[in-house]
């Protein structure tokens, strides 16, 4: 839940920020930074690194090419086309939601976790009660341009990120957590620069402001290197399928931060989510 705190800030505040810059740049850039932060546990954990299997690599190729390149790549040009009025926000954080979905399917099917049906009763209640939060009200259709690619960017993200969660769950089960969020890092920095390279880029890099550097930084140090450090911290310790309905306090924690930094006050709809997805978690926790 720390960890979508964080996500929410960067997707909120930061991410759109950034619009300006070719994705994949962005991409690269982020990863390449938080790999130098978390590059000390490749040391640290390097005989237990060594002892991996190929199922195992297979797990880290697939958190890094889906939940690194693909998933951050197609979410950026999903926001960067929201941003700039090319599709509504709406399009976009929507068709996101279906993340959970994914990963409750393939935790299921890849990891083999059996949960009780109460648990899919409140995983259920939560997405809906992350639908309301978010927006407030019933969306209206056509405000859902499902034809635009954007759409199907965000599509494509939310299974990304849907089956990292499981994937990077029989990761830490075999590594420790620090030294799965450094090989995450380092093989997505290599994949997203052969990106840049070979669909150009790099030429961007004389375009680099100086508060687009404090962006980067800032992503680090919140939403980027901290926090996926903090998520396979607990993902260790929760199945696959509780921690995609936690990543759920990202609306939660957006709304918050939205009312600290632009006075936007909830509504009595959003109010009601709020409370209602926490007593979800409440109930999964519990469980």
């Amino acid at each position: 839940m720390l960890a979508a705190l964080l996500w929410s800030l960067d997707g909120t505040f930061i991410r759109p920020k950034l619009y300006a810059l070719p994705a994949g740049l962005v991409v690269f850039i982020e990863h390449g930074l938080g790999l130098i932060v978390l590059c000390p546990f490749i040391f640290l954990g390097w005989a237990k690194i060594k002892a991996l299997g190929r199922k195992e690599w297979g797990a880290i190729a697939w958190v890094s090419v889906f939940g690194g390149l693909i998933g951050t790549l197609f979410i950026t040009k999903a926001f960067f086309a929201a941003v700039n009025g090319e599709v509504t926000f709406a399009t976009v954080v929507i068709l996101q939601k279906l993340q959970p979905v994914f990963a409750l399917i393939l935790a299921r099917l890849v990891l083999g976790e059996k949960l009780k049906k109460d648990f899919y009763l409140w995983a259920g209640l939560a997405i809906v009660a992350a639908y309301f939060l978010t927006f407030g009200k019933l969306v209206d259709p056509r405000e859902i341009m499902i034809t635009h690619q954007a759409a199907l960017f965000a599509v494509i993200a939310a299974f990304a990120f849907g089956s990292s969660t499981v994937y990077g769950k029989g990761i830490v089960n075999k590594l420790d957590f620090g030294s799965t969020a450094a090989l995450r890092f380092a093989l997505t920095t290599v994949l997203a620069g052969g990106y840049v390279l070979f669909f150009g880029g790099f030429a961007a890099l004389g375009q680099i402001t100086p508060v687009q550097t404090k962006l980067f930084f800032l992503i680090v140090f919140s939403s980027g290197a901290l926090a996926m450090f903090i998520y396979y911290y607990g993902l260790k310790k929760i199945t696959a399928s509780a921690a995609t309905i936690f990543e759920l306090a990202w609306p939660l924690s957006a709304v918050i931060f939205d009312y600290f930094l632009n006075r936007n006050v909830l509504n009595p709809v959003q109010i009601a989510a709020s409370l209602a997805l926490l007593f979800c978690f409440f109930r999964i926790v519990k469980k």
